[in-house]
């Protein structure tokens, strides 16, 4: 049964419209092969006597529950309630609560017996684990049902400020002919300038600019309302910069928003609880100069961005992004729907002109003097971009609620967008002690890099470099020191006399030699001192050393020179020949135009243009190898596809031995290394195979040292006979994070609160809080991106600074609370297939693994592609999800590959093969119903459709019906996401949101962007899921307590502590909810209990991803708990949350306020 939404009294763009789920009508069905009706009789009734016995057993048989669908197994332990799939369902209690007066649709008895016998094929459906109920006391849903629910609290939340913006894109006053140069806020309206503390209106275009060589300030602003223009100077401007180089930023230094100058930032009155909205492009870079935002209080002040907003509508991919900026997507019918994000394109794309930024160079590399000197002029800069991003929003907004009508989308967008981390002086020194150890580390790696390239000198003695199979291609030349041309003769007559006065010195006359010794040594040695006079005025750098040490070390004359190789790295081609590296057990070497790879003794088809390779001892090198990579040519060796085990991966036989088989082949261009080779090949010449790159061997490795190849080390690809070796690579990955993140982190804009900023109760000299600048739709999936924050890692033993979640600290009296959504968009695809398949939870072989898999037992999904397919689980895990991300088969093939370099190319294609025919099936041509209605088969692979349309004389249109996957664990899934890929407007499945413009199928495009489609169901599914979550917490948590961040599937919040076990269990009820709405959506109303609610919530003091995470590192040795005096957090379990929470969800009593 569809519901029909009742029509509201709002904007025509709001009206909510007719939700009616195109894509999961009764007539849709996963497969055309029916199983046979008996067997699965048998089967139900054998199942059913089971059960009745093992009831029996424990003497707790219960009767059925009458008001539930008669298909249904009810357990007895606890009262649990199971569905057909044996998949436990969450209590009836809930259930009546999430899904009231909702009767349960009638499942189609020939899907159900298809899809249990599908279940058993793949070895599923086995016995249920009983988990206890969830006994809660929810809050009282807004609405008759949990659908309604969401529209209304979706409604309360985001009506406000969407009535303030459909009221600003009506039109503006005129722009300011003269703007006035005092420091603050300046308001111009048909009665003058006049002199504000801020703007007071509800809606305000604005935009800032700072002058970047005088640091991260504002320096001037301008803004427009519907009645009056503003404009904001710092007082750094006016008289002069008093703040250069001061990196300790107060709110004062920033613009004010919504408070006077005495105003203190605690305790705030209902005027500030107001509703009202900034609109600005790129927005975040603009909050994060807002005095107000720095508050831990927050107001009622949202911000609302235009980049977003087109990046919703507008959207594009990588790909056509790459094509915008090279200009030559101009052919193509969606570059005329789209562009680049930055306010110029996207002006010219909704307004049609492009914008002048020639006098933003000025704030880019001026100073505050230049800037002054055109005031005027850069003011009237600063108000046309405020003009342009109104122009932007008049055109977009529309767009924008036309195509995302759920007020869900624009309330939890805006609640995205008041990111908030709290720090304290442990910020500083975190980073000085990243910093220091970094420093000692890095020293350390230079001074063994310095040792090997000194001992690495001595080579140069009787040219032993030549027999080295690393140095023997570096350069060994030698400049010399020339003399000057001066007579020999005087000197070295000097030097024999004074030689002959030593030897006549007799033991009687020591005692006065002694006395006169100096001056006799000045004497003695007067000859080398006149040596001075020869040596050229511009002596040649480092004489008599080869020029490969000598470009390593610094002159004499730089200003940073230190003795020896100082300037090493392992970013240098020198240094992987310097450690003496191998792969797979053979040399490195480096070919211009190939890149790194392995110095071979045969021929190969990339040549080596040097005759100088020590070819014996490389020969001598390769009989030493003791791993089995040479063929002894003892016995035969040969691996045919056809032979080839699940688990050939663990086979080290890459090349046949041509001794013993006919089909040896020699190494060729395109193997990507050598890990078996025979003796009989040895020695005929020599060549080189590149080193495999991650994505794929088309490119060259540039770097054997760099993060992709550095983990090799661990695993004895990457190798080296010198143990110091070991610890360059060990101190390399140590230095990685820091390395790549140190410039971000350090460049955080930092506010610290000064006493009026904080309540009296918190008492803490040094607080403050870093606004991560945070685009609320980055992607064109709608995804939040942040290049900090949002991609920092969990701490990690071995890299330095890792620990930088952990900084992020609670004020004093307050905890972060949050949860990591499991398997979040699993999940979103599973639960589309199985609403598509059989419209109940666990249908399908990928919904039942993702409900009740058990990665113990090796039943969850993972475990199970892992095993039939022969990889790793984790190699699993991460080709699962790019394959339900759209990746076809050669991606599969390619991550393969870089997970396992020395796996075959046929190896690499058999696995992914293997691994897609049992997960996303065989794609199949179903004949139409009225086609030769006289044929029993109705499904055709690809060739066998082209050669009926070839014998009949018509299109594959004409005769089929669109093609299906079938046989696969996820082929429901595939077919479900597919088809809304297809739609004409592309759709998410729970709130309705349409796909960018730019992607939307046209008859007369083809369809190259299907897998991005597919991508965008589910990740942009996921967006709708963290707007579904970030409303209901709103709701249950009421104004006051602060969002923090989102981590892709994590939320965090900041509450204070005497709430946050009741915050805590509103998490685990806001997933509850929210999981609720989407399986509503889909069509379904029930709720399985293994994902109705988080497997933990983390109460917690820091920002880490796992409570009990101590976060030691190298550069926080002794781990938060000694090293900073922080305790470890709790995770909390459903049951426990209620516990400790004695049950009360949230803060009630702001429900109770808003309800009365």
């Amino acid at each position: 049964m569809h519901h029909v939404r009742r029509q509201r009294n709002l904007h025509p763009s709001f009206n909510y419209h007719c939700i009616k789920n195109k894509y999961f009508s009764n007539d849709l069905k996963s497969s055309n092969i029916i199983c046979g009706h008996e067997y699965i009789q048998q089967h139900l009734k054998f199942n059913q006597l089971e059960n009745e016995n093992n009831a029996k057993e424990n003497n707790k048989l219960v009767d059925t529950e009458k008001d539930l669908d008669k298909s249904e197994f009810e357990r007895t332990n606890n009262h649990a309630r199971f569905n057909t799939f044996n998949i436990q369902m969450v209590s009836k209690s809930i259930f009546n609560h999430l899904f009231p007066n909702i009767k349960k649709k009638e499942l189609s008895p020939e899907l159900v017996e298809t899809s249990i016998l599908d279940l058993q094929k793949h070895g599923l459906m086995t016995k249920d684990k009983i988990t206890k109920d969830v006994q809660l006391n929810l809050p009282k849903l807004q609405g008759k049902d949990i659908e309604e629910h969401f529209y209304n609290i979706g409604e309360i939340q985001s009506a406000p400020y969407r009535n303030h913006l459909l009221d600003i894109i009506g039109d503006i006053p005129k722009m300011p002919s003269e703007w006035s140069f005092q420091p603050g806020w300046t308001r111009y309206s048909e009665d003058g300038a006049t002199r504000v503390d801020f703007p007071e209106d509800d809606a305000l275009v604005f935009d800032i600019e700072v002058c970047c060589s005088e640091g991260d300030l504002p320096t001037m602003a301008t803004a427009v309302s519907r009645t009056a223009w503003y404009s904001w100077v710092s007082q750094d401007l006016v008289t002069g910069s008093k703040n250069i180089g001061n990196k300790h930023y107060l709110p004062d230094f920033l613009i004010p928003l919504e408070s006077s100058p005495k105003q203190r930032g605690y305790k705030l009155n209902e005027t500030f609880k107001r509703p009202r909205i900034v609109i600005g492009h790129n927005v975040s870079y603009d909050r994060a100069r807002v005095k107000e935002q720095y508050w831990l209080e927050r107001t009622g002040l949202r911000f609302l961005d235009t980049m977003s907003m087109h990046v919703c509508v507008s959207g594009v991919t990588s790909y056509q992004k790459m094509l915008l900026k090279a200009g030559v997507a101009e052919e193509d019918d969606w570059s005329k729907l789209s562009s680049l994000n930055n306010l110029s394109k996207v002006h010219n794309l909704y307004c049609g002109s492009e914008l002048s930024k020639e006098e933003r160079n000025v704030f880019v590399s001026g100073t505050l003097l230049d800037i002054k000197k055109d005031f005027q002029m850069l003011m009237s800069y600063c108000a046309s971009d405020v003009i342009a991003t109104h122009n932007i929003l008049s055109k977009l907004l529309p767009l924008f609620l036309e195509r995302f009508p759920h007020p869900v989308t624009l309330a939890g967008m805006l609640e995205l967008g008041l990111a908030y981390l709290p720090i304290n002086s442990n910020w500083e020194r975190y980073i000085s002690d990243s910093h220091q150890t970094y420093e000692d580390l890095d020293n350390e790696a230079k001074f063994l890099l310095a040792q090997h390239a000194n001992q690495s000198c001595q080579l140069l003695h009787n040219q032993e470099y030549k027999n080295n199979l690393w140095l023997w291609d570096q350069d060994w030349t030698v400049k010399e020191l020339k003399l000057k041309k001066t007579p020999t003769k005087k000197i070295v007559s000097k030097s024999m006399e004074n030689l002959d006065e030593v030897n006549k010195t007799t033991q009687n006359e020591y005692d006065d030699w002694e006395q006169n010794s100096h001056k006799e040594l000045e004497e003695k040695f007067k000859y080398l001192m006149n040596l001075e006079s020869l040596i050229p005025v511009k002596a040649p750098h480092l004489a008599g050393y080869p020029e490969w040490y000598r470009k390593l070390c610094p002159k004499v004359n730089s200003c940073d020179w230190t003795p020896g190789p100082d300037m090493i790295s392992t970013g240098l081609h020198i240094t992987p020949k310097l450690l003496s590296l191998t792969w797979k057990g053979l040399p490195l070497h480096f070919v211009r135009g190939h890149g790194w790879g392995q110095l071979v003794p045969f021929v190969t088809e990339i040549k080596i243009e040097n005759d100088n390779v020590p070819l014996e001892e490389l020969v001598k090198f390769c009989h030493k190898i003791k791993n089995g990579n040479v063929c002894q040519c003892q016995y035969t060796v040969e691996k045919s596809p056809s032979l080839i085990h699940e688990d050939v991966q663990n086979s080290l036989v890459k090349f046949i031995c041509k001794k013993n088989n006919k089909k040896f082949k020699k190494p060729q261009l395109n193997d990507e290394s050598v890990e078996c080779f025979c003796k009989a090949s040895i020695g005929n010449g020599y060549g080189f195979v590149k080193l495999p790159h991650k994505d794929g061997k088309h490119l060259n490795v540039g770097n054997p040292l760099a993060k992709d190849f550095i983990y090799k080390f661990s695993k004895n690809e990457l190798a080296s006979s010198d143990p110091r070796a070991e610890r360059v690579i060990e101190i390399s990955r140590m230095l990685s994070y820091w390395r790549n993140n140190r410039e971000r982190v350090e460049k955080q804009l930092v506010v610290w609160l000064g006493k009026r900023d904080k309540p009296k109760s918190i008492d803490c000299d040094e607080l403050g809080a870093i606004l991560p600048q945070v685009v609320v739709s980055g992607t064109l999936t709608r995804r939040a991106v942040e290049p900090t924050w949002m991609t920092a890692s969990n701490a990690l033993d071995e890299r330095v600074g890792s620990e930088l979640r952990a900084m992020v600290q609670a004020p004093p009296g307050y905890c972060l609370i949050g949860a990591d959504v499991d398997s979040q968009e699993l999940w979103i695809a599973s639960v589309i297939g199985d609403a598509y398949s059989v419209k109940e939870h666990g249908g399908t072989p990928f919904g039942w693994m993702t409900l009740s898999g058990q990665k113990s037992e090796g039943t969850d999904t993972h475990s199970v592609t892992a095993k039939a397919v022969g990889i790793s689980r984790n190699n699993a895990k991460i080709i699962n999800y790019a394959r339900i991300y759209g990746a076809g088969q050669p991606f599969a093939e390619r991550l393969l590959k870089q997970f396992n370099p020395g796996m075959t190319a046929a190896e690499a294609k058999q696995k992914a093969l293997k691994m897609f025919t049992m997960t996303k099936g065989t794609r199949v041509f179903p004949l139409k119903t009225h086609v030769f209605p006289e044929l029993k088969q109705r499904l055709y692979n690809r060739f066998s459709a082209n050669e009926i349309c070839s014998v009949n004389g018509k299109s594959v249109e004409e005769l089929f019906d669109k093609t299906k996957w079938i046989g696969g664990t996820e082929s429901a899934m595939f077919n479900c996401l597919e088809e809304i890929a297809l739609n004409p407007e592309p759709k998410t499945p729970f709130l309705k949101g349409r796909l960018s413009r730019a992607l939307e199928p046209r008859n007369d495009t083809e369809d190259r962007f299907i897998p991005t489609r597919v991508n965008w169901v589910v990740q942009s599914g996921a967006v709708d899921f963290l707007h579904l979550m970030l409303v209901n917490m709103r709701w249950l948590l009421g104004p006051d307590i602060r969002f923090c961040l989102s981590f892709h599937d994590e939320v965090r919040y900041i509450v204070p502590e005497e709430l946050k076990y009741q915050a805590a269990l509103a998490l685990h009820a806001t997933n509850l909810f929210t999981r609720a709405f989407c399986v509503q959506q889909l069509g379904m109303s029930d709720l399985p209990q293994s994902i109705a609610f988080f497997s933990s919530v983390e109460v917690d003091k820091v920002l880490r991803k796992e409570a009990n995470d101590n976060c030691k590192t190298p550069s926080n040795p002794h781990g938060l708990t000694r090293g900073y005096g922080i305790p470890l957090g709790e995770s909390l379990d459903i049951y426990e949350c209620i516990e400790k929470a004695k049950g009360v969800v949230g803060i009630p009593r702001y429900r109770n306020k808003k309800n009365k």
